[in-house]
């Protein structure tokens, strides 16, 4: 029997561990679910847990996680199982917007907020980036060669979301602590692939640096989320409860969550 772990495009996974160590990721292979064959990506992990995930990672669609034991067979077989919630995940894939260009009179969304990129040459050895109003002003050195210049800006505006998200981040996690009576151990910005937040063992907390591309909601629920892991590190009735407690609309948030998490991203460009 294989226990199975379901995890959608950026979906919240509380409490924190990442995946077991791995083997490099096999070729692809497809599925057939109904009538539509599923490429997916099988990555082999060195774990004794009898756990196989099934993800659905950003643009990349299908992943598959599972011991070096399992068989194709059991994996297929499981995926039939859950098909369902494969196809509604994949399905919310096609509505995501295109990757962002990198490029001046382009925008990207801060906090739910479109901010227009102007790009100018700087004076200084490296790129920078700095918020001036409704703008993002990247400065690009005359040295760098014309065809790293999107990689460029887009390296840059990376470096610049995760700084303001690791002070933002802070401030949000600090008055929610503050409203729900926890106390947690550190708060930290994160780069996962398929996760927006964690809570460790010992109450560090992890929050992915897209969120703050998302609308204030959207990240508070993320914060609230991980915060109830410090009293309860599962999703227990009770955790939910707590939940509740402070954010009444928690499940709409999630799911909103779910519908534009695919596209808070700088990916592709």
């Amino acid at each position: 029997m294989w226990w199975v772990i379901l995890i959608g495009a950026h979906d919240v996974v509380g409490v924190s561990g990442c995946f077991p160590s791995a083997v490099p990721s096999q070729p692809s292979r497809t599925l057939r679910l109904g009538n539509t064959e599923i490429p997916y990506e099988l990555i082999r992990t060195k774990q004794r847990r009898r756990t196989i995930a099934f993800a659905i990672e950003g643009r990349e669609g299908l992943v598959v996680r599972a011991p070096m034991k399992a068989s194709f067979k059991s994996i297929e077989e499981l995926a039939q199982k859950f098909s369902r919630w494969i196809m509604g995940r994949l399905a919310e894939l096609q509505d995501v917007a295109p990757p962002r260009p990198m490029v001046g009179g382009a925008t990207v969304p801060v906090l739910g907020q479109e901010l227009r990129l102007r790009v100018l040459t700087g004076s200084g050895r490296r790129p920078t980036c700095a918020r001036i109003g409704d703008a993002l002003e990247i400065r690009i050195p005359p040295h760098v060669p014309s065809d790293d210049y999107s990689r460029a800006i887009r390296d840059t505006v990376m470096d610049w979301y995760c700084a303001f998200a690791e002070e933002d981040f802070t401030r949000r996690a600090d008055a929610w602590a503050a409203c729900m009576g926890v106390a947690y151990a550190s708060i930290a910005v994160s780069n996962p692939r398929a996760r927006w937040g964690s809570c460790s063992a010992g109450n560090d907390i992890r929050i992915n640096w897209r969120l703050a591309m998302a609308p204030p909601a959207l990240l508070d629920y993320v914060i609230a989320h991980e915060l109830c892991h410090v009293v309860h590190k599962n999703h227990s009735r009770r955790f939910w409860s707590r939940l509740a407690k402070v954010m009444p609309d928690w499940r709409e948030r999630r799911d909103e969550l779910r519908r534009i998490g695919p596209g808070l991203s700088l990916e592709g460009i």
